[in-house]
């Protein structure tokens, strides 16, 4: 069983380790059965990347079998609530929030949707 995550800032290096190991993947596996490199893994397990891009964090949700708002929020990324969608809204997100984004935000957004789209 993989353990639930207690949504506390800086703790998601260690927590993502421990769930790697609770399903009982190397970072070899993870890189096989992601496109996230060992290197990168490694670099988030030891908290020298400490906010991963959404998309990495959706990968490693699922391959986990842990819950993906729950990395989103231990990341110190917006967790979008369940409201339901409007046209002023996506998932509960206001689409103005979209205008705010960095270039460095809107690739990543770009990245997660096509990642999105290739597993359809």
């Amino acid at each position: 069983m993989t353990p639930r995550a207690n949504p506390v800032p800086n703790d998601l290096g260690p927590f993502l380790k421990s769930a790697r190991r609770a399903v009982g993947l190397t970072l070899r596996d993870v890189e096989a059965k992601t496109d996230i490199t060992n290197g990168y893994l490694s670099q988030i397990e030891n908290q020298l990347i400490a906010k991963p891009a959404p998309n990495v964090l959706f990968q490693l949700a699922e391959l986990y079998g842990i819950e993906y708002s729950d990395l989103l929020g231990m990341a110190g990324h917006r967790v979008p609530s369940n409201a339901s969608q409007t046209p002023e809204s996506l998932n509960g997100i206001p689409l103005r929030a979209l205008e705010d984004l960095t270039e460095d935000e809107k690739r990543d957004l770009m990245d997660y949707l096509n990642y999105l789209k290739s597993k359809r």
